[in-house]
């Protein structure tokens, strides 16, 4: 019996004294500056036990003995082996890695790869960068992030697009926008164009769909600058590519199952800038005139001066003060005053709510999101909603198995504002306006009716023209809204399988459905439709994209190998549905059936690329880094024998301090790199072919006659000729640059050198019209890019309670169209009023060609000396009819300095962004101008002596001059001011330059720490974010017009043109974020 008690006292005894020689292990993990290291890894050597830190850094874990190991790692940071000995709380510093600085980037199909192993330039901006001053858009919050990134928003109005170019332009008549990826998924960012929103000149911005994008989900972008560094995606990224990773669900290292944050923002929008008016003289031209007069001069504001002017205090139906008067006729009445049109704009307001709950467990990770987010414009009546739910999964069924998805769901539209040649346009009407005409009749509510709406019962509009022409804005913001709503799913599905420790096999399906659907009503009255007109598109689009690769890895002595091959197929359709309904019955009802006809129409569109792709890195040494990558793509709207083409890539890196053991006090870490690609671009659908299209004869300002008219069926056939010889543009780029980090990293510099070469660019070319069309598509442009990137970080202090950095980033992008067609040296594919955007031989692509005044052989103006004093012409500038190059709309050079204080939990940033040198039409001043409402017309009755030599043109139009300078006197006068000297007559005095310099971010808070308050316990709540903020606060331009940032055409490539722009904001505000 004591044999037997014996034997089962043994095993209990051994199992004792092992639980005797386990023991707690706890401590810190922190880095050479003192500051905590967050999610450190910590191991058992020779085990698979470990744990990581918090965000203070410690730790807790169970070890055998004091013999044991620890391994200690993180990012960015040297790996440290510690014995645990008989100290039962440790306290680990582990040493800045400034050799491998293992920054991890998503680069190419979203795969993670080290900065310090790539060839070609990427830059990453992380989530928290985002939403420092709480933008609606992360798009717009990128701004002056980037070095050779061109983010551009084309106005202060609720929704507004924004337009992304890295590195100039790559093709003539297509988009040069990057590639946009949200987690694996290319999405569409085009800002897409109906017949109910107008487009091109007049209308409204419609917004692009980056717009939907929560910001506060995202974790980091990451801009793939060349296409050397996004040629996996093909012709797609010809033009680089904007990766967008979202937040994902993190497994908490204090054990608990979850983490909730919610955060809130309240800002307010003030306009940017406005143009200067001239609130002198009144309404008129010469002799005064008056909203109700039949005919007359009533568009000008050429009239006497106010202060020679009282009401004649009777009832007006235009003024409730009464007619305007000289004071002869009424001494004693009410003098009259110069109203201010811009009282029209408001304060906007906008707020936005965060809530996200995430978490995760050893096999689990999870996290979901909802925002709303509401704005109200600074136009009145005019808003902009997104609601947004976003959900996502990464669940791990063994170590060889798991599965992955984000899904996401988004509500967005608003009310928005007219803008631009459009009789409706918001601005128009306000500029135009006379200074004695008030726009809102007194109301200071702007849905009061006496504001737009005459007093006699008639329904007629109320404006400075009489009864309509130019709508008055209260009139529009009223009765011609414009509405839209969007709803939209989009996400990524998929999984990863390990079936050995060296092959991974991912399959990875995205989707991305939208429908976007648009109401435009124009009441009976309004100026451009005087019957009245109503519009319904419907506009869906579905994207379909499936990913399946492979990816090898292998370690050989010192080299690292890893090869990826895959296969993509891209499919992409959209279905336009149009009603239009001309003739309204009424303004009590409206809709389509309550018009006198109405047309349907149906568009359908579809396209589809198939790939197959790899790529291979080979690294030695861990010094010396080598990529290849290759792409066979074939792409639907090409013809069947030019449909396929291969598009490769290389790049190579050599971190020079590790491969020359250089070991330096100054410089940590150095690295050179260079990469080549030659990739390609599709064409837009239905380019090789002749179609047919309804026939919409239109007049510039209405959309005139629609088919089918009265029962009659009209189409007609395209005037452009298909071609089925067509071929893939492509675009080859070279570039060099190099890393380097000096003093421990408190100096970090990042240089890169690029020169592309664009060919076989599409290009529309004039045929002769006996074949029966105007023009036809051949491959025939070509044009260069090259330029410079630099990028400069400095930590002047980085202490435990204290961090001061300052980033500094340039750029500099020289374009040059390099041939167009045989035969043709100028290209326009924008333009309005004898001005063009121009891609022209031998200059920039975005050149400004318009009207301008005769020059002499020197270039110096000629003024004509024939005529007689008075005539409107003598003592002139000649205006020269041929068209002429104008100006550049592309900047010189782009630059920002950020910088950013952070003192115990007290957080400082601002970011001071520059464009230098780029040039703008300024229409709208050009069109005031010759109304009489600008500033610079009251030099009016005085006399001016022109820069520039005497001269004429004789019977043949030829040059007659002696050179003689200038010194005949010329009167400034409304026949100069709406002639030669008229926005509508010639552009060239209204090119300007559009430089400027802005404070684009600030903000200031402060983070509260739970940890820091509860000390001795468990704390409720692990952060308190309390921030105020500010965006465009300040601008500094010589520019005369709304902000320049602004764009009448949107998102287009013809950028550089102010016609009645709908202004810019500048926004301040506050948020609050509790994180728990």
């Amino acid at each position: 019996m004591k044999k037997v008690l014996l034997l089962f006292a043994m095993p209990m005894a051994i199992v004792s004294l092992t639980y005797a020689q386990e023991r707690q292990v706890s401590g810190t993990v922190k880095g050479s500056d003192g500051s905590p290291v967050l999610m450190a890894t910590i191991q058992i050597k020779g085990t698979t036990t470990g744990t990581t830190t918090d965000k203070q850094g410690n730790f807790h874990l169970t070890v055998k003995d004091a013999k044991a190991v620890l391994v200690v790692r993180s990012v960015g940071f040297l790996t440290r082996e510690v014995i645990v000995g008989d100290n039962p709380s440790l306290n680990i510093i582990l040493p800045v890695d400034t050799k491998a600085l293992q920054e991890v980037v998503v680069t190419a199909l979203g795969i993670r790869q080290e900065k310090k192993a790539l060839g070609y330039a990427a830059q990453d901006v992380k989530g928290e960068e985002l939403v420092r001053t709480a933008p609606s858009n992360p798009l717009s919050a990128l701004s002056g992030k980037v070095a050779g990134a061109s983010i551009v928003t084309a106005s202060g109005t609720p929704g507004a697009p924004v337009r992304v170019q890295l590195r100039g332009a790559t093709t003539i008549m297509g988009s040069n926008q990057p590639l946009f990826v949200i987690d694996g998924l290319p999405v569409d960012n085009t800002e897409t164009n109906t017949s109910s929103d107008g487009g091109g000149t007049g209308g409204v911005l419609q917004s692009n769909r980056m717009v939907d994008i929560n910001p506060d989900d995202v974790e980091n972008i990451t801009m793939l600058k060349g296409p050397a560094a996004a040629a996996l995606y093909g012709s797609m990224a010809s033009n680089g590519a904007v990766i967008i990773t979202t937040k994902k669900g993190k497994r908490n290292p204090d054990g608990r199952s979850f983490n909730i944050s919610y955060g809130i923002t309240v800002n307010f929008d003030k306009v940017s800038q406005l143009p200067d008016r001239q609130n002198k003289y009144a309404q008129g031209y010469g002799d005064l005139s008056h909203p109700g007069d039949d005919g007359g001069p009533k568009a000008y504001s050429f009239g006497p001066a106010i202060d020679t002017l009282v009401f004649d205090g009777k009832p007006y139906l235009w003024d409730k003060n009464g007619m305007l008067v000289g004071k002869s006729q009424n001494p004693g009445g009410k003098p009259a005053i110069a109203y201010d049109p811009y009282q029209f704009f408001r304060t906007g307001v906008g707020t936005q709510n965060n809530l996200a709950i995430s978490g995760g467990t050893p096999n689990l990770t999870y996290r979901v999101s909802a925002s709303i987010y509401n704005q109200k414009g600074m136009i009145p009546l005019t808003d902009f909603k997104k609601n947004t739910i976003a959900f996502s999964t990464d669940y791990k069924f063994s170590d060889k198995f798991s599965v992955f998805s984000n899904l996401n769901y988004v509500n967005s539209g608003g009310r928005r504002a007219q803008q631009g040649s459009n009789l409706s346009g918001i601005m128009l009407g306000l500029l135009r306006t006379t200074p004695t005409f008030d726009n809102s009749n007194g109301a200071s509510d702007p849905t009061d009716p006496s504001a737009y709406l005459l007093g006699d019962n008639s329904g007629d509009q109320r404006s400075y023209r009489g009864r309509g022409i130019y709508d008055n804005p209260y009139w529009t913001v009223n009765m011609n809204p414009f509405k839209d709503n969007v709803q939209r799913f989009f996400g990524t599905v998929g999984g990863v399988y390990k079936p050995f420790e060296w092959l991974s096999i991912t399959e990875r399906f995205g989707g991305d459905y939208s429908l976007d659907n648009r109401k435009q009503i124009y009441s009976k009255g309004s100026g451009g439709f005087p019957d009245g007109q109503y519009f319904e598109d419907q506009l869906s689009t579905l994207v379909i994209n499936n990913d399946l690769f492979a990816t090898f890895t292998k370690k050989t002595g010192k080299f690292d190998y890893s090869f990826l091959v895959g296969q993509n197929v891209y499919d992409y359709k959209t279905k336009y549905l149009h009603t239009q309904g001309d003739g309204l019955s009424g303004n009590d009802f409206q809709g389509v059936t309550n018009t006198g006809s109405n047309t349907l129409s149906i568009t359908n569109s579809q396209q589809r690329r198939v790939a197959f792709y790899g790529k291979a890195n080979v690294a030695f040494n861990n010094y010396l880094f080598l990529e290849l990558t290759g792409r066979y793509e074939g792409n639907s709207t090409l013809p069947v024998k030019n449909q396929f083409f291969f598009y490769p890539s290389g790049s190579l890196g050599y971190v020079f301090t590790e491969g020359l053991n250089i070991k330096s006090d100054v410089l940590s870490f150095g690295k050179v790199r260079v990469a080549f690609s030659s990739v390609g671009r599709g064409l837009n659908p239905y380019s090789l072919q002749t179609y047919y299209a309804r026939t919409a004869p239109g007049d510039g300002w209405t959309n005139g006659v629609v088919f089918p008219y009265n029962g009659l069926v009209g189409y007609s056939k395209s005037g452009t000729l298909g071609n089925p010889n067509l071929t893939a543009e492509k675009t080859n780029q070279f570039e060099t640059g190099a890393e380097l980090r000096f003093f421990d990293n408190r100096v970090t510099l990042d240089y890169t050198y690029y020169k592309g070469k664009s060919k076989g660019l599409l290009n529309q070319v004039s045929i002769a019209p006996s074949s029966g069309y105007g023009s036809a598509f051949l491959n025939a442009a070509s044009m260069e890019n090259h330029g410079h990137e630099l990028t400069l970080g400095i930590t002047p202090i980085r202490s435990k309670n204290l961090d001061w950095t300052l980033t500094f980033n340039y750029a500099q992008n020289r374009n040059k169209v390099l041939a167009l067609a045989e035969g043709i040296d100028r290209f326009d594919f924008n333009g309005f009023t004898g001005i063009f955007v121009s891609a022209i031989v031998g200059k920039q692509y975005g050149s400004l060609y318009g009207t301008g005044y005769l020059k002499d052989t020197q270039g110096r103006l000629v003024i004509n000396d024939q005529g007689t004093p008075g005539d409107g012409s003598y003592g002139y500038p000649i205006v020269y009819d041929p068209l002429q190059y104008l100006g550049d709309v592309n900047p010189k050079w782009s630059g920002s300095v950020g910088n950013m204080f952070n003192f115990k939990g007290i957080i400082l940033s601002f970011l001071i962004e520059t464009k230098q040198g780029q040039s703008m039409w300024n229409g709208t001043w050009g069109a005031m101008t010759n109304f009489g409402t600008s500033a610079n017309t009251l030099a009016r009755g005085s006399q001016t002596t022109f820069d520039g030599v005497k001269g004429h043109l004789d019977g043949s139009n030829n040059l007659v001059t002696k050179g003689e300078r200038n010194d005949i006197k010329a009167d400034l006068n409304a026949d100069y001011y709406s002639g030669v000297g008229s926005g509508f007559v010639v552009n060239e005095p209204f090119i300007q330059d559009a430089s400027w310099v802005r404070l684009r971010e600030v903000s200031i808070g402060y983070r509260l720490v739970g940890s820091k308050v509860f000390k001795k316990q468990k704390p409720w709540f692990n952060a308190v974010t309390l921030t105020a903020i500010g965006r465009n606060l300040w601008l500094h331009t010589k520019y005369t017009g709304v902000d320049p940032e602004t764009s009448l055409f949107g998102t287009q490539e013809a950028q550089g043109f102010d016609y009645f722009n709908n202004p810019g904001s500048k926004t301040y505000g506050f948020s609050a974020k509790f994180e728990f």
